[in-house]
């Protein structure tokens, strides 16, 4: 009776662990679930200060940081297959058809032509994959009623959807022609001990929540999804367009960073404990899966280690985690190919190039 009592009662505490919050953790993964990869890094001479990357059709699109000298290209085309180099675009400048940045690049709207938005002059150029000239073909600047958006992908051919810098919506709607608001999806939910952030009346509060709630935007324009993960607190945010509708997942960590709000000036800031580490830096989203990048590591271990993130979850378009991928070399950003079986990231070392990386055979 004695050991009877004993292996129930142990039972009792394994089953508490698990259904304390309610539910089992999602970030809990089996064993057989978990996988390292070994990377080949491929080097390019062109790269100077590579930040983000892309896929387009069968290339790789690869952005510089806006700070690299002017003369020198904002973004590199390299084929997905072979991982050779084909050539540059955007010519930087305030011109017609130049781009200041390439803050964000997504499919055009047929298969020879890819977009770019460049944040600092609220521009969205297009551009060709079939010719080697830098200039854009397209361009269209930002209308002004929605000039507070700084992140957006097209929903539709004439519509975008995006985070604004201070709104009470985590993404709004609008039409790109006229920039009339469509629609915003989403309300911003209590910060647990924040309750001096409760009136999203205030544009100022709608601000503060967006900065607690920073992170990667990506979006699937055919599969109609939008996700964010987030940079500071663990937390993924699924929108389904067809459904209007959000998954959230929360974890690995459940709580939120310390935070204070400093006023300065008639302005104010988000300040994080810089001690605390980074969560999710970026997010690819694939036909069957969302893959989310994440760190782990406080700004002074990034700076010490050259080191930002070595680790994929990967989840289903709902929000369910379905496995972990430890990699052998850290990177900065990435993209995923699910037909070739591949993912790509740019490395940070000192001489940053293309990390290349086989899928795990079980999420082909």
């Amino acid at each position: 009776m004695k050991r009877s009592a004993i292996v129930i009662f142990v039972l009792s505490i394994v089953s508490l662990a698990c259904t304390s919050s309610g539910k089992k953790d999602p970030f809990d993964i089996a064993p057989e679930n978990i996988y390292t990869l070994e990377g080949e890094k491929v080097n390019y001479p062109n790269l100077m200060s590579p930040r983000r990357l892309n896929i387009v059709g069968e290339y790789l699109i690869i952005s510089e940081n806006s700070r690299v000298s002017p003369n020198l290209p904002l973004i590199h085309v390299i084929d997905k297959r072979t991982l050779q180099y084909k050539f540059p675009k955007g010519i930087t400048g305030f011109g017609p058809l130049e781009i200041s940045d390439a803050t964000l690049v997504e499919p055009g709207f047929s298969d020879s032509t890819f977009l770019v938005y460049s944040s600092i002059e609220k521009k969205i150029t297009g551009f060709l994959l079939n010719d080697t000239s830098r200039l854009g073909i397209s361009q269209i600047r930002q209308p002004e009623p929605m000039f507070g958006m700084y992140s957006m992908f097209h929903a539709t051919d004439s519509t975008v959807i995006g985070i604004m810098a201070n709104d009470p919506n985590r993404l709004v709607e609008f039409s790109i022609k006229d920039g009339k608001r469509i629609a915003g999806y989403g309300n911003w939910e209590k910060i647990p001990n924040a309750d001096h952030l409760i009136d999203y009346t205030d544009p100022d509060i709608n601000y503060h929540m967006g900065e607690i709630n920073k992170g990667r935007f990506k979006a699937n324009r055919e599969l109609g999804l939008f996700v964010k993960a987030n940079a500071y607190r663990d937390r993924i945010e699924i929108f389904h367009y067809g459904t209007k509708t959000f998954d959230i997942v929360e974890g690995p960590r459940l709580e939120v960073p310390d935070f204070k709000v400093n006023y300065s000036g008639g302005r104010s800031a988000v300040i994080f404990d810089p001690n605390y580490p980074f969560g999710y830096g970026d997010v690819a989203i694939t036909p069957s899966y969302i893959f989310a990048l994440y760190g782990g590591l406080s700004s002074m271990e990034m700076r010490r280690t050259n080191e930002i993130a070595k680790t994929i979850y990967i989840l289903t378009h709902s929000g369910e985690v379905l496995g972990k991928i430890n990699l052998d070399i850290s990177v900065v950003d990435m993209v995923v190919d699910e037909k070739l079986g591949k993912i790509y990231g740019i490395t940070t070392d000192e001489d940053p190039g293309i990390a290349v990386f086989d899928i795990p055979e079980k999420f082909l």
